[in-house]
């Protein structure tokens, strides 16, 4: 089930676009890009193993370019001439570098633990590599850069949006040698994004954009939970059409 905050964003999109005149634009777009998340620190709970830590400094790859694929997809409706809402889908992946040292600090299998030593000594595989799927509704805003000639529709557009919703992430873990992987409802999540389109002939548009995403996700593992704060920056391009 989507969280509070995202069945809210979702009923206040639906309500934007069921009170809106008909003569108006609508817009779908599709992108691939690449994205990088920051460090961040890696918490992993396991009550009935009596293990508590924490990882700090943990970097994550994007691996944007590797199958399964980074991408994108969205469609919205422009009901004024700045002024739309959009749906948007985000397949972003992140994958820890288990490889690399780190400060390990709390207690594992009852045993105090806090020492600097690689990640894979405990965490074989923490990885969210079928998508954190990222699902939002966006308030967006553009403003015309150029037009052609008298009449012509606009040429270059310059673009903002921010958005919010609710996550759909597949994490894939092997912790002290026991491996699990999932489907699960997973956390919020927000985005703030800028970007240019250019049009290229008739309705059909190129975009380059840049955006921010932020979800703290808690998501299952063997017998208990771990949970990361992914903040990522996206660069994506792709062809956008407008009806």
């Amino acid at each position: 089930m989507l969280t509070t905050s995202a069945s809210l964003s979702f009923v206040l999109l639906y309500c934007i676009c069921v009170s809106i005149p008909c003569a108006a634009q609508w817009t779908v777009s599709a992108y691939v890009g690449g994205a990088q998340t920051q460090n961040s620190e890696l918490q992993l709970r396991q009550p009935s193993r009596g293990t508590n830590l924490r990882f700090h400094n943990v970097s994550y790859r994007g691996d944007s370019f590797e199958s399964p694929l980074y991408y994108g997809v969205r469609g919205g409706y422009f009901f004024h001439p700045r002024w739309g809402a959009e749906v948007e889908f985000v397949h972003l992946k992140v994958f820890s570098d288990v490889n690399s040292s780190a400060d390990i600090r709390g207690t594992l299998n009852g045993v105090a633990v806090d020492a600097r030593q690689p990640i894979s000594t405990i965490v074989q595989r923490f990885n969210i590599s079928h998508g954190v799927n990222l699902l939002m509704a966006n308030i967006s805003f553009r403003q015309p850069l150029w037009r052609g000639e008298a009449g012509d529709r606009d040429r270059l557009t310059l673009g903002f949006r921010f958005g919010a919703g609710s996550t759909i992430p597949h994490p894939e873990s092997t912790i002290e040698g026991v491996a699990d992987e999932h489907y699960q409802a997973g956390s919020p999540v927000i985005q703030l994004a800028g970007g240019v389109e250019l049009r290229l002939w008739r309705n059909l548009h190129w975009l380059g954009e840049y955006k921010y995403t932020r979800t703290r996700q808690e998501v299952d593992v063997f017998s208990g939970k771990a949970r990361s704060l992914l903040q990522s920056h996206h660069i994506v391009t792709g062809p956008a059409i407008h009806f």
